[in-house]
């Protein structure tokens, strides 16, 4: 990961350390217990934005990241020998995507990304929720990121574009009689029709809830 595209902000071990919890959804009563530490430890380092932690050694080992990253934010996040693989994943603006699949433009870059470890068949990208559609599960604020795939089962969260209404949605997708009904918590059923313009955008797999730095 090359300096320009490293996740700014991220100025204490309190921040570095959240953003891995965050990016690699890792549970921190699973992590305190493999640390040998308490939780209520581990929730100090993540909670104080302390600027050293005597621990720092022995959770960039468990986490499989440069130690040196995690103590001053210097060097790569992973070092050159780790196995472990990173995906980066572009996050827009629902308004952004909009605005793509409306005029047929060419989706923009994006300054704004997070990292995975996860590995997909097919690329992921994400959106900023930025109303509450879909809370409790999405809140204003969170990160979501969908495979982009138009093949789903029934109950799957899908992220779609329709034409007639200009603009983009998640909602659950189900299989109705040969045609694909959309529904969520708080609006009315949606179909989804292909030859009118929708469109299927991806398939959800990832959410990074609100307190991420990116």
């Amino acid at each position: 990961m090359s300096a320009q595209n490293k996740p700014n902000k991220l100025d204490s071990i309190s921040k570095r350390l959240r953003y891995l919890i965050d990016t690699m959804g890792i549970k921190q009563s699973h992590m305190a217990e493999k640390l040998g530490v308490s939780p209520s430890n581990l929730h100090y380092i993540l909670n104080t934005d302390t600027k050293f932690s005597k621990n720092a050694q022995k959770i960039a080992e468990y986490l499989n990241v440069n130690e040196e990253w995690l103590k001053t934010g210097k060097g790569e996040i992973y070092e050159e020998n780790s196995s472990v693989k990173t995906y980066k994943v572009p996050v827009y603006y629902p308004d952004q995507l909009g605005l793509y699949f409306d005029s047929k433009q060419e989706l923009m870059n994006t300054a704004s990304y997070y990292i995975t470890t996860q590995a997909y068949p097919d690329k992921l990208l994400a959106i900023y929720v930025t109303d509450s559609s879909f809370s409790p599960k999405f809140e204003p604020s969170d990160i979501v990121s969908f495979e982009r795939t138009q093949n789903f089962k029934d109950g799957d969260i899908l992220l779609t574009y329709l034409k007639q209404y200009k603009a983009i949605f998640i909602n659950y997708g189900f299989h109705v009689g040969g045609e694909i009904v959309l529904l969520s918590y708080h609006d009315s059923p949606k179909k989804l029709i292909h030859n009118n313009g929708d469109v299927i955008i991806g398939v959800y797999r990832e959410c990074l809830k609100k307190n991420h730095s990116i």
